[in-house]
C-alpha cells in the first residue's frame, strides 16, 4: 500500500482520518443548529424585539473567521460555507424574501444573493433600485440587495429612512481578488430605529449646483450619485464616528453645504481578505 511521504501515512489511513474529521464537523453543525434554534425559541425580553437580520454580528463572524484562516483552502469557500450555515440556523430562511435590483444583471444578482443569503430564501427580483427600496419598507422581515453604481438612473436612496427601508451592509464585505460574487451592492433592511453604531455611516445628501470636487479630501465616498437639472444628489459614506453636523462641516470644507443631508443607515467596514485582517475598507 502506497505511502504519502509528506505524512507518513497510507491513502488508507488519510481516507480514515477525513471522514473522522467530517463526522466532528457534522456534529459540530448539529449542535450549533441546535444552539441557535434555542435562541430563536427564546421569549424575548420585554419591549424587546429580535432583530431578522444582524450585519454587525455577522460581520464580527466574518472578521474571526479570516483572523484564524489559513492554509490551502481557499478564503472565499470559507465564507460561503459559513454564510450558508448562518443562513440555515436561523430565521432568515423561514420568512425572509430577497428583493433584487433590476438594473442590475440578473445573474450578478442572483449569484451574489445566494453566496451572502443561501438557497433557501425566496429571491424576488424588482424593476428598479426605487422598487426594491419600497418592497423592503413595506416589508418586516425581508431584505433588497441594491447594485452599487457611480452614476444611478434614479436617486433610489431619497426612498430611505429611519422608519422604512435603509442601508444596512455593504458587499463583498470580505474582498478579494478573483473573488466569486464580487458585485458591489448595498444591502437593506428595516429596523426600530437607525443604527448609529456602524463602522461607515450613510447619507443622502443633494447639492442644488454641482457636486463638491473636494469630498474625497474630507474622507467622504460618493456611492453613488444622480445628477438632474435642479442639481445633484448623492449618496455618501464616512466614519460613523462623526456626528451628523460634523458631516455637514467636512461637505463645507470640501466645497459646499448640502441642501439636504440625511442619515439612511449604516454598514461594516469590509475587510480585506488578501492583506492583513485588521485593515479595513472605509471611506478614506
Amino acid at each position: 500500500m502506497s505511502q504519502l511521504p509528506d505524512s507518513g501515512l497510507s491513502l488508507a489511513d488519510l481516507r480514515k482520518r477525513i471522514d473522522d474529521i467530517d463526522a466532528r464537523i457534522h456534529d459540530a453543525l448539529m449542535e450549533r443548529a441546535q444552539a441557535e434554534a434555542e435562541i430563536n425559541s427564546a421569549t424575548p425580553v420585554s419591549g424587546e424585539s429580535r432583530p431578522v437580520f444582524s450585519p454587525e454580528r455577522d460581520a464580527d463572524l466574518m472578521r474571526q473567521l479570516v483572523e484564524r484562516h489559513q492554509g490551502e483552502l481557499p478564503l472565499a469557500t470559507v465564507e460561503h460555507f459559513w454564510r450558508d450555515i448562518i443562513c440555515a440556523c436561523t430565521d432568515l430562511r423561514e420568512d425572509t424574501a430577497i428583493h433584487l435590483d433590476g438594473s442590475a444583471e440578473l445573474i450578478d444578482m442572483l449569484d451574489l444573493a445566494r453566496f451572502y443569503f443561501g438557497f433557501a430564501a425566496e429571491l424576488i427580483p424588482g424593476s428598479d433600485a426605487a422598487d426594491v427600496v419600497s418592497a423592503v419598507a413595506a416589508s418586516r422581515a425581508d431584505l433588497g440587495l441594491i447594485a452599487l453604481n457611480d452614476r444611478a438612473e434614479l436617486p433610489w436612496w431619497r426612498g430611505l429612512s429611519d422608519t422604512g427601508a435603509q442601508v444596512r451592509s455593504r458587499l463583498p464585505f470580505v474582498v478579494l481578488e478573483d473573488r466569486p460574487a464580487d458585485l458591489p451592492a448595498l444591502v437593506l433592511s428595516r429596523a426600530d430605529g437607525l443604527v448609529d453604531n456602524t463602522d461607515v455611516a450613510v447619507y443622502d445628501a443633494r447639492w442644488s449646483d454641482l457636486l463638491p470636487g473636494k469630498l474625497m479630501d474630507q474622507g467622504i465616498e460618493v456611492l453613488s450619485f444622480f445628477r438632474s437639472a435642479s442639481g445633484v444628489d448623492a449618496l455618501i459614506a464616512i466614519s460613523g464616528e462623526l456626528s451628523e453636523e460634523d458631516v455637514l462641516e467636512s461637505c463645507v470644507s470640501a466645497g459646499a453645504a448640502p441642501d439636504i443631508l440625511r442619515h439612511v443607515g449604516g454598514y461594516a467596514a469590509p475587510i480585506d481578505g488578501d492583506d492583513d485582517a485588521d485593515e479595513t475598507f472605509g471611506p478614506e
